[in-house]
């Protein structure tokens, strides 16, 4: 937990969305792609306002966006690691707390006929 508390807290920038290679056709009936030579591009993905956005990637700035996008990942991991962590702790605080619980007023027993 203590990782995952100290990759919450790191410094480094981080850009959300994923970065990867793609590789697509283009459409044109006499294109190397045609014949399964795809174009390629580096692009980076993610979700705006519930619509998935890809937007290409300059050469200049791969390396960076390469680290900047994988620190994102890490903290999405460690994130998601101290919530199921937090769940856990207070699924335990709920259980001591149902044990100490009192009903009052006290319950009257029902007659017997």
């Amino acid at each position: 937990m203590t990782q995952a508390l100290a990759s919450l807290l790191r410094a480094q920038p981080m850009v959300q969305g994923s970065f990867y290679l793609l590789r697509r056709k283009c459409g044109k009936l006499n294109c190397r792609c045609a014949t399964g030579q795809l174009h390629a591009s580096w692009v980076l993905s993610r979700s705006e306002q519930g619509k998935d956005r890809l937007y290409s990637v300059p050469k200049a700035v791969r390396a960076d966006l390469r680290r900047w996008a994988a620190e994102y990942r890490r903290y999405q991991r460690a994130r998601a690691l101290f919530v199921k962590r937090h769940g856990e702790i207070l699924a335990l605080a709920d259980q001591i707390a149902e044990k100490r619980l009192l009903v009052w007023p006290p319950k009257k027993p029902k007659p017997t006929t």
